[in-house]
């Protein structure tokens, strides 16, 4: 039995031997060693010391460069409690642009294509007439701009040539995590908005899948039917399948259905905080649960409540746990250019820690125009966006968050008090911050037709469907009009109670024309050309 043993690792290391010297032949060392350095990684306990002594050259090398901070540490950024004055942000933002390397000097050679000069003036002046106003405040505008302006044309693709940038985006990423209940190994990456921080997401997953369970071939995600369309929009991009289930009657992610859809395919659970269409958080505590029952990562889709939620909470409003106080979430995204206050378009995208975020880089290190990696969808990273970001959180303080979170649920309160008095409406659910959803609760009234009649009086309504509403997300200009917005759909209401005509026409029309068509691949292709002629 033992010649059997030590003949068979004889023929197996011959074998071996010979398929080396085949790639040593036709490819060389280079591709010698890297096959060797592969079947070392495939031992047990090498990829980990590999990964170790790479982390230890990195720190060296950050500790060595520009990145350098003074301790080596990554100290944790919390948002302050109180908003810094304007003069001391200003006195900031100058030190900061006296460490930067001027690109005027004519000694970088990347990165940046533009001088001061009068077609800069021109540029800066144009983006500051569309540059949308924040709602905050006069002020805040004002010192947002400035810091906008001050790196409207650095690029972050770099970290290395503006490490003021790299400073800005890692505080923004932990004031985001100390908000969100991260832990002190909580990292993250700014990205361009909720689209691109969902995609990243669904990317990383992705990633770790194909690393740690390459026998799936076709990956799933399993998310509630209310999950943002930006999850099964990175799913086409990535070649996934998403898996929807039903929600219960209050508008909430049926658990029950999601545990059922689970199969050895899947990668992925999601949830939202709040789903978008109602403004009612997922029962997120659950999913927790079930994620790490069923050993699974689990997304939190929080780009539009990241910056509202932890506020409404602190106000005293009841609101199931949401984020990283659940263990089973594994990441986060979080919408600075929406209740953060920034300009668009800044979102942040977290992880729970380290080992998760890894899979969202990119990297490629033969292109002989040197090593390339790249931490999101985008290369380019306009400076501006991050430096109006870091300032916008710097400049509210929690106190100025608390104090416009406040503002904003008082009016959510009063609108949606006001709807539930006006006869033949409703409020779906129980919306859980600064967003609701008005249906009819009587047959004879087609809300899509109110809110046609809406629009007719200067209003843009948001519609929903299935089942068809209207969607409310309140804005800092709703405070002053809460009374006119009340009176108008009222007298909306009233004008298409029983008036089917009203039904047949505008945007009512077509939402009944597409309820009646059962194969749904038609509306993607009417929607696939809509924007087609719009954009032509």
């Amino acid at each position: 039995m033992l010649e059997w043993i030590w003949t068979l690792e004889h023929i197996l290391f011959t074998f071996i031997v010979v398929i080396l010297i085949f790639v040593y032949i036709n490819r060389g060392w280079e591709e010698l060693l890297r096959v060797l350095v592969i079947g070392l990684k495939q031992l047990p306990g090498v990829e980990e010391i590999l990964r170790y002594v790479l982390k230890q050259q990195v720190k060296d090398f950050v500790q060595n460069s520009t990145l350098r901070r003074s301790d080596g540490s990554a100290p944790k950024v919390l948002i302050p409690k109180t908003g810094i004055p304007t003069e001391q942000l200003r006195d900031e933002l100058k030190e900061l642009k006296e460490r930067e390397t001027n690109p005027d000097e004519g000694k970088i050679f990347a990165y940046v294509y533009t001088q001061k000069d009068d077609h800069f003036d021109i540029q800066t002046e144009a983006f500051a007439k569309f540059q949308e106003k924040l709602g905050y405040s006069v002020d805040h505008d004002s010192i947002v701009r400035e810091f906008h302006h001050a790196f409207l044309h650095e690029n972050a693709l770099n970290p290395m040539v503006f490490p003021s940038l790299r400073k800005m985006e890692t505080e923004i990423v932990s004031m985001t995590a100390g908000i969100l209940n991260g832990s002190d190994e909580c990292r993250g990456f700014l990205t361009s908005g909720g689209t691109e921080s969902n995609l990243m997401a669904v990317k990383t997953y992705l990633n770790r899948a194909k690393k740690m369970y390459p026998t799936i071939k076709n990956p799933e995600i399993i998310a509630p039917i209310t999950i943002h369309p930006t999850i099964d929009k990175a799913a086409d991009y990535f070649g996934l399948t998403v898996i929807h289930t039903p929600v219960d009657e209050g508008f909430r992610a049926d658990v029950a259905a999601m545990k059922k859809a689970i199969t050895p395919n899947t990668i992925l659970l999601c949830a939202s905080a709040p789903q978008f269409c109602h403004g009612i958080i997922d029962p997120i505590e659950e999913i927790s649960h079930l994620a790490l029952q069923k050993g699974l990562p689990l997304h939190v889709d929080a780009c539009f409540g990241g910056f509202m939620l932890p506020w409404v909470e602190k106000l005293g409003y009841s609101l199931p746990p949401f984020d990283f106080r659940n263990p089973g979430v594994t990441s986060m995204s979080a919408d600075v250019h929406k209740y953060g206050y920034g300009v668009k378009g800044s979102s942040v995208i977290l992880y729970k820690n380290n080992d998760f975020r890894r899979h969202q880089v990119y990297t490629y290190a033969q292109w002989p125009g040197g090593l390339y990696g790249s931490p999101s969808m985008a290369g380019t990273r306009p400076g501006g966006n991050i430096a109006a970001s870091w300032v916008a959180m710097r400049a509210l303080g929690e106190d100025g968050y608390m104090k416009r979170a406040k503002e904003l649920m008082d009016a959510t309160d009063q609108l949606m008090d006001g709807v539930r008095k006006i006869e033949g409406l409703k409020i779906l659910g129980f919306p859980h911050m600064t967003c609701f959803a008005i249906g009819a609760a009587d047959p004879e009234i087609d809300i899509q037709a109110v809110a046609d009649v809406m629009d007719g009086k200067g209003w843009k309504m948001e519609r929903n469907q299935n089942p068809n509403s209207l969607h409310l997300s309140i804005l800092p200009s709703h405070v002053p009009v809460v009374d006119d917005l009340l009176g108008d759909l009222k007298a909306a209401t009233e004008r298409v109670k029983g008036d089917v005509t009203l039904s047949k026409n505008g945007t009512a029309g077509v939402y009944g024309m597409i309820a009646t068509i059962p194969d749904k691949s038609i509306i993607d292709d009417f929607l696939v050309e809509f924007f087609c002629q719009v954009y032509s």
